[in-house]
């Protein structure tokens, strides 16, 4: 695997705020696609796509959300706050056209960005083992990620205090970075064989980039996280069948083993998205998706980029 290399930034907003962000891919490229990572991650993820990105001639930019990273926690944040704030980087890069990817929690993001950016701006979305509503039910998802959503909505501060006790403390511990990956290494044990899999062996450095984005996510504690998880488990402020694509304009990948998010969401999600197109991998669990269907997402955000 060719390494990457990036530096981050920062955008100072309106009110203040800080929004982190790091350009992968092509960083020269005029075609640019916005990456919404999972939770809890941070723009480091995006790194998993660099290399097909930089074969695609893609921009890709990856952006740390409020709470997150290296950007600012933002009050009483909800789910439509964000497309400003994406709007706000785009006008800041001088980008005028340009598409969104969201791996895992990063896919109600993108939902958003559909719902409230203008086609002139935002051409199309691509989703990767995406977060839907709760309200499709979470029958078959792993038991952690169904009580930290249905308990972040009313406690947030309970499943604040249990991420950093699971996970914070080791992202922190800088005199022995090794732990981070070892947690991450252990709670893998129970997922399908398919991510154990790629997971061991690293590929596409899907290892790496989860580990140092999960490191980066929580450097500054896990209040981000749990007010996020909070937002997944409320109303997000407009259904699934307000939003209407043009055909190809949101493509959902998800894989028939997931038990993070099972793949009964997606194929609830995409019968209420008008114009969504779902493609299911039987075989494929949650983080095996990046793995196998990258060069495929890319060429699909690509056809976005270039033929609308």
């Amino acid at each position: 695997m060719t390494s990457v290399t990036s530096t981050r930034d920062f955008l100072v907003l309106l009110d203040g705020r800080h929004l982190c962000y790091e350009i992968y891919g092509d960083a020269y490229a005029n075609a640019t696609v916005f990456y919404h990572h999972g939770l809890p991650a941070s723009r480091v993820e995006a790194s998993a796509y660099d290399q097909v990105a930089r074969q695609s001639n893609i921009r890709l930019v990856g952006v740390d959300r409020p709470g997150m990273g290296r950007s600012t926690f933002q009050p009483n944040r909800r789910l439509l706050d964000w497309p400003t704030d994406l709007l706000a980087l785009a006008d800041h890069l001088n980008v005028d056209r340009f598409a969104v990817l969201g791996l895992s929690g990063g896919g109600p993001y993108v939902l958003a960005c559909l719902h409230q950016i203008p086609t002139s701006r935002c051409v199309g979305g691509a989703i990767v083992a995406g977060m839907y509503p709760v309200n499709l039910g979470l029958a078959g998802m792993m038991l952690q990620n169904r009580l930290a959503f249905s308990c972040a909505a009313w406690f947030p501060w309970v499943v604040e205090k249990a991420s950093d006790f699971l996970m914070g403390g080791v992202a922190r511990d800088t005199e022995h970075p090794e732990r981070l990956e070892k947690t991450l290494s252990d709670s893998f044990k129970n997922k399908p064989g398919i991510d154990r899999t790629v997971w061991e062996h690293n590929e596409r450095g899907i290892r790496t980039a989860i580990t140092e984005s999960k490191r980066e996510a929580l450097c500054d504690g896990s209040r981000g996280a749990a007010q996020e998880t909070g937002i997944f488990g409320t109303d997000w402020g407009f259904k699934l069948n307000d939003l209407a694509v043009d055909s190809g304009g949101l493509v959902l990948w998800h894989g028939g083993l997931d038990v993070n998010i099972p793949v009964a969401m997606a194929r609830k999600a995409s019968e209420l998205i008008d114009g969504a197109e779902l493609r299911v991998s039987e075989d494929d669990g949650h983080i095996s998706m990046v793995v196998s269907k990258s060069d495929e997402v890319m060429a699909a955000l690509t056809r976005m980029l270039f033929t609308t």
